[in-house]
């Protein structure tokens, strides 16, 4: 089966079975797989709206209306986001208007200080950008950036700062503890000798009622301070049912003087979660919940040995201050093979792989995030939600398509 998101434009068939009043006509068929609360987009070639539009999308011509939303990159083209919901060989037909009827809230930026910008939804925070500029009078301050997330209904964290179990675990960080530039070893995960991971710059930002997020520049450099990786990190948040938080973490690595032997272990390296200090002083209450292949190991006791490769998701469900959370992590099928995941009851998880980076070949991978608050999600669930993630899109090549092609056939 194909999964196609089509884009019709009005033409004389289009006006024989669509109201002239849309602007354009979409198609989008699920194939074999669940889109539950997924983000979908297609492409223009050609910009046809101007960055004032308001656009709403009428399922079945008028009878539930969504909220859409423009990306505009850097040529002539643009993007149509909005969200999904459908069971596997079911399909549907959106008709674009523009106004501004089908929404009142929309993700926003907002700073808090100097070093650190909050992205709110419907005035409730959503996730906490920290990029610090490095002082290397306070190395365990400034030693790297990471995102922060707040819980979905409310105004605390549930991630952890500096401080605490393991100071150097952050929120949503990335790192490595063995890197390898031809003798020199450099550790970024834990970058207590000068090196570190630093922000450069925010490219872009994303601000309206289906996403909110940013492109970010982030450089990795040596023990001198001199950069040798550089990371174009694409962090997106989407519209979600209340209680819930969905966020898409997409990194590129580029080696910019030489080959780059990015290497460690599982607990010391990769895309990794950590939760509040809450969660590491009250670990009696994390449990782990896995893909059916997974689902007989004890979900309170951390994945050992031959069981712990390639896993398509993994879910850590923890309380904090009596409220339950479950985070699942799931991982793109175009990253590396032979991933190792780590599991730690003081909250933290994620998964490993060795990588060398050179030039002109970057390293390339693609995380989602999905956050629930309250009983955790069935085994069942999250696999449905995985499958939204992994198979309507295409394999990424760079930054500004890392969400795959118009037309894809798995």
């Amino acid at each position: 089966m194909k999964l196609l998101i089509l884009l019709f434009f009005i033409s004389l068939a289009l006006k024989s079975c669509a109201p002239p009043e849309y602007e354009m006509v979409f198609e989008v068929e699920a194939g074999n797989h669940y889109l539950i609360e997924t983000p979908v987009y297609v492409e223009l070639e050609d910009g046809e709206f101007d960055e004032n539009a308001s656009l709403c999308l009428h399922l079945h011509y008028g009878d539930v209306v969504v909220p859409g939303q423009i990306e505009f990159m850097d040529d002539e083209r643009q993007r149509i986001w909005w969200i999904v919901n459908l069971e596997p060989g079911e399909s549907a037909v959106y008709g674009l208007t523009v106004d501004d009827q089908c929404y009142t809230d929309d993700y926003t930026w907002e700073q808090v200080d100097e070093h650190s910008t909050r992205l709110v939804f419907d005035d409730n925070p959503v996730i906490q950008y920290e990029h610090p500029v490095f002082d290397p009078d306070d190395i365990e301050g400034t030693k790297k950036p990471y995102h922060h997330v707040f819980e979905p209904t409310g105004d605390d964290l549930i991630t952890k700062g500096p401080g605490g179990l393991y100071s150097h675990h952050r929120g949503i960080f990335y790192g490595y503890n063995h890197i390898y530039i031809n003798d020199e070893r450099i550790d970024i995960w834990h970058a207590n000798d000068g090196e570190r991971s630093e922000h450069v710059e925010v490219i872009r930002e994303f601000t309206g009622p289906v996403m909110g997020g940013h492109i970010v520049r982030i450089h990795w450099k040596d023990h001198d301070g001199n950069p040798f990786i550089e990371e174009t990190r694409d962090f997106r948040v989407y519209r979600q049912p209340s209680g819930e938080t969905l966020i898409d973490f997409n990194s590129i690595l580029h080696a910019t003087d030489g080959p780059v032997i990015l290497d460690g272990d599982r607990q010391h390296a990769g895309v990794q979660f950590r939760a509040s200090q809450f969660v590491a002083d009250n670990s009696e209450y994390t449990s782990f919940i896995r893909p059916p292949e997974w689902s007989h190991l004890e979900p309170d006791e951390e994945i050992e040995g031959v069981h712990m490769y390639d896993l398509p998701w993994n879910a850590m469900h923890f309380r904090i201050n009596e409220k339950p959370f479950t985070v699942s992590y799931m991982s793109h099928p175009s990253n590396p093979d032979d991933a190792e995941m780590s599991e730690r009851l003081y909250g933290r998880f994620g998964e490993f792989f060795p990588y060398e980076v050179v030039e002109g070949d970057p390293l390339v991978v693609n995380y989602r995030f999905w956050i629930s608050e309250g009983v955790p999600p069935s085994v069942e669930e999250l696999d449905r939600r995985y499958q939204g993630f992994a198979y309507p899109y295409g394999i990424p090549t760079i930054w500004d398509s890392v969400y795959g092609p118009i037309r894809y056939t798995p």
